[in-house]
């Protein structure tokens, strides 16, 4: 759906007018009528306004940016992404404006393929808070290149007390580090590659 669409849908549905709406993103009223407005789905739209209008409808940007048009145009420090959005690996994005930044550590590598010694260097880097990250591990293999995690590449994780089956984590087990999609059954835990030339561990 265009952005305009859903946020007319969900004024709709909780019968907000344009002020109401307005007074609970912190974007000015002329700006969300011309978003609602905008029929063609040409006007780019930053990334902290998708982060405002996000919370807004109680939802998160990550949630909003599922749900809108893949041609919607998304402009990041002054640049169009539209068209690098097609450019990048599966399951990527392009990292959000870092006008807002927070430090979070680095915690070393991690294996795509087998599990290796995460080393606990401890550097760290400034990302933005919308990245709701809390870690970052350097990537080194390709047993998941399939969800655009390729070698090298540096991986943001949230902190969690758990994870659901099908998500990817950081996977930790006698002081080894891997990076795979996370299943468990019962007493068992199935660590699995997003390609096909890896086995489960």
């Amino acid at each position: 759906m265009r952005i305009g669409e859903i946020i007319a849908q969900y004024r709709k549905e909780h019968n907000l007018s344009l002020r109401a709406f307005a007074e609970r993103t912190g974007i000015s009223r002329s700006y969300i009528n011309t978003i609602e407005n905008d029929v063609d789905n040409t006007r780019a739209i930053t990334i902290n306004k998708i982060g405002q209008l996000a919370k807004g409808m109680n939802m998160t940007s990550d949630e909003l940016l599922d749900i809108m048009d893949e041609e919607t145009p998304v402009n990041v420090s002054g640049f169009n992404h539209t068209a690098a959005r097609s450019a990048l690996p599966p399951g990527a994005f392009p990292i959000p404006d870092l006008s807002g930044l927070k430090k979070i550590p680095i915690l070393g590598s991690s294996a795509c393929g087998l599990p290796i010694e995460a080393i606990r260097s401890y550097d760290y880097i400034q990302v933005n808070s919308a990245l709701r990250a809390d870690f970052a591990l350097f990537a080194e293999g390709k047993s998941m290149t399939g969800a655009g995690i390729m070698d090298g590449s540096m991986v943001f994780f949230r902190e969690t007390e758990a994870v659901n089956n099908g998500e990817i984590a950081a996977v930790t087990v006698d002081n080894s580090t891997t990076i795979k999609r996370f299943y468990q059954y019962g007493e068992t835990v199935i660590l699995r590659a997003c390609n096909p030339e890896f086995d489960d561990q």
